[in-house]
């Protein structure tokens, strides 16, 4: 019989490819597309998934995430869910479509009206999508859906920059993301061979619901919070602002979604079959936590630290107003993998009434800081996301520690040589490119000599997140080979 661990260790893999094969082609195509447009078209779109990210939000309504956390699914969940998505797909689609012309009122931009009626169809295209995806997530086929986002994720990506190339301007990105998510939409089905085969019924909605509604509103919170720095950025200052606003965004978020969701679709899952074992939940999250940091924190200082010379290298001088947000929004993203993995543990434990209260603690604080700072401009907004993220370091452990005795100051503790080791190689960096000419003669050797630091320092003094990765890794290949 395969151990928990093979087969967390196996999703992992094939999870890192699978988000790793979206995000590297979307990072590749939006370095591409930011040569070829301007930080106007970035910032249209971004005003309009404003809308589109709440639309899908409340078309999923947490049910996904319910399929996933319980126990048992039967063929009407299964139906009840895709009814409803589809359904409210429809209705949340034709709402947007219809406030097309105020949305271009509020924003003041005429042609929102035109990229709305498009950019719409992601909502019911995405409700499609809900059971095939959450059922491929629940058996851990984490395969099928690397095939599904690499195929997705690359013809779309060709046909924006394709269109971008022509001069179709921010039509481009429009038709990239209808392109994404229908492709998603076909590939998953086919992968996840479901087909609805129960009824719709009230005791399966409400069974559902009673999770998947606090779900709802935790992820609405959160989405409300990173759509509201676009919102208000948009209607205070010009497409271009909130254009640079968006680069540094997606900048910090690729790597940050990238471990975020890779964390979370394994984590979930995982803990979901321990989440009755107190020691074996705290021990899982334990080991997560190690590892995860010691692969993201440095990246974050790193891309702190060189957001100027690497955003003038990768995407063009005309972007280096984006540096200072990049830098910090990177530093905000810091504790991410805390965020994400603390979160999981209520997910899994069935406590989404527990989630729900500390989001509604968190945003509270949160979006009370991005109204406040949104007049000042960008990097006002940036800095108070980065002082958000801190209380939430907080608030997202505090149930942790009532539930598992494993509270926040534990697990800062539990990461101390990582972060030691952090600190020291960003600081050697720093020197390197205070000191040595601009460009790539600095930023090589910043590199070169911050991981030579960091990973040195964890061979000598024996890192544990470190040789868990060595022997996860070992067991990997060892099954690859037996293949």
């Amino acid at each position: 019989m395969v151990s928990l661990t093979e087969r967390a260790s196996t999703a992992t893999w094939w999870s890192t490819l699978e988000i790793c094969s979206r995000y590297g082609a979307q990072m590749i195509v939006s370095i591409v597309l930011a040569r070829l447009l301007t930080p106007s078209d970035f910032g249209l779109i971004a005003m309009l998934l404003v809308f589109t990210s709440i639309g899908a939000l409340l078309v999923d309504s947490g049910f996904g995430t319910a399929l996933i956390q319980r126990r048992n699914v039967t063929v009407d969940d299964e139906t009840t869910v895709f009814i409803f998505a589809l359904v409210s797909g429809l209705a949340v689609g034709g709402i947007i479509w219809l406030s097309a012309p105020a949305i271009a009122s509020f924003y003041r931009q005429p042609e929102l009206v035109a990229l709305t009626h498009l950019v719409v169809l992601v909502i019911p295209l995405g409700a499609l999508t809900a059971v095939p995806d959450a059922l491929l997530t629940r058996r851990l086929n984490f395969a099928s859906r690397a095939h599904a986002e690499l195929i997705a994720s690359s013809v779309s990506g060709a046909l924006a920059i394709a269109l971008a190339w022509l001069g179709y301007g921010v039509w481009s990105m429009a038709w990239q993301v209808v392109a994404t998510m229908t492709l998603r939409a076909l590939l998953l089905w086919y992968f996840a061979r479901w087909t609805p085969r129960g009824k719709f019924t009230k005791q399966a909605f409400s069974r559902l619901f009673g999770f998947g509604g606090f779900m709802l509103l935790a992820r609405l919170l959160d989405v409300a919070f990173v759509r509201m720095q676009s919102l208000l950025l948009g209607r205070y200052f010009d497409a271009s602002t909130l254009g640079f606003y968006t680069l540094a965004q997606n900048a910090q978020q690729a790597p940050a979604s990238f471990i975020g969701a890779i964390l979370d679709r394994v984590g979930l899952p995982v803990f979901s079959e321990i989440a009755d074992q107190p020691d074996k939940l705290r021990n899982a999250l334990r080991l997560t936590l190690r590892t995860s940091f010691f692969l993201f924190l440095p990246g974050m200082a790193a891309l702190a630290l060189l957001a100027k010379p690497l955003i003038i290298l990768v995407y063009g001088a005309q972007w280096q107003t984006a540096a200072p947000i990049l830098t910090l929004l990177a530093l905000s993203a810091a504790l991410w993998p805390l965020h994400v993995l603390n979160l999981a543990v209520l997910t899994a434990s069935g406590r989404s009434d527990l989630l729900f209260h500390q989001e509604v603690a968190k945003k509270l604080i949160s979006i009370s800081l991005i109204v406040v700072a949104s007049p000042a401009g960008p990097v006002p907004v940036a800095g108070a996301v980065l002082v958000s993220s801190a209380f939430g370091a907080f608030i997202n452990t505090w149930q942790t520690r009532r539930m598992l005795g494993y509270g926040l100051l534990a697990q800062l503790f539990d990461q101390r040589l990582t972060i030691s080791l952090c600190l020291a190689s960003a600081a050697a960096g720093w020197i390197v490119l205070h000191y040595a000419p601009p460009g790539l003669t600095s930023m090589i050797p910043a590199i070169l000599v911050a991981g030579l630091i960091y990973v040195g320092g964890a061979f000598t003094f024996g890192s544990t997140a470190l040789s868990e990765l060595l022997k996860m890794t070992r067991m990997l290949m060892s099954k690859k080979n037996h293949r």
